[in-house]
């Protein structure tokens, strides 16, 4: 049986999300603007299981140091608020793919909101998805990465990312526009994605992981990790 595709948005924020104004913002985002998204079911650990349907709702399973959260139906997901060992700020959101959804729009506005420093959204199908050991480079990539991680380097590049803070050095813009990579300016970072559509990494993923490659070895090699199963090959 062919594995469930899944998009997946990650990112990597200095900021304290379990404090104002950041869960009132991000949930009513998705309550406002993607309620075909919008959480069903909240909770501070697993089970996920408590009714939510509004923002108040919601936001009383927000300021803790975890907040999960689920959607059954529609675009079935779930997301993932915390801090990673380092405190630094993880936030995790993971749908089934759905191709009527603007993810990328969607990201756009999760990086503006959270302040992220990193972030990356990605559509996962079976030519990706693989076991991994906790802790590897490719489970860092499936799973969003933490600000722990990244200081062994970037796991592998997505679809699309925002490069900001110590980052934003990383990117020569004139280079990578030069080899049709389009790069936009976003508050103190950049946005960057790898060809025109998400859908493409489904619907053509040689052309895909042609162009990633290509933009891979646009940055310094030791800028990324090894994609490697396990991390001592990492």
């Amino acid at each position: 049986m062919a594995k469930k595709k899944y998009v997946l948005i990650s990112l990597v924020t200095r900021k304290k999300m379990n404090q104002e104004p950041y869960g009132r913002k991000i949930l009513s985002l998705f309550y406002d603007h993607y309620s075909e998204l919008a959480p069903q079911y909240a909770n501070f650990y697993e089970p996920i299981n408590k009714p939510v349907n509004t923002v108040e709702g919601a936001l009383a399973f927000w300021e803790d140091e975890m907040f999960l959260c689920r959607r059954r139906n529609l675009v079935a997901g779930w997301w993932h608020v915390s801090e990673d060992i380092s405190k630094v700020g993880r936030i995790k959101f993971e749908y089934d793919w759905n191709k009527k959804v603007d993810w990328f729009k969607l990201f756009y506005d999760l990086v503006m909101i959270s302040e992220a420093y990193f972030g990356y959204v990605h559509v996962f199908t079976e030519r990706e998805i693989e076991p991994a050991a906790i802790g590897s480079s490719i489970s860092a990539f499936q799973m969003g990465a933490a600000g722990f991680h990244l200081k062994k380097g970037i796991p592998q590049l997505g679809w699309a990312h925002y490069f900001g803070e110590e980052y934003v050095k990383e990117i020569d813009v004139p280079l990578l526009q030069k080899h049709g990579f389009d790069v936009q300016k976003f508050g103190e970072g950049y946005v960057f994605h790898i060809t025109d559509k998400l859908s493409d990494v489904i619907d053509n993923y040689e052309h895909f992981d042609e162009r990633r490659k290509l933009l891979k070895s646009l940055f310094r090699p030791t800028l990324f990790q090894k994609y490697a199963k396990y991390e001592h090959e990492s």
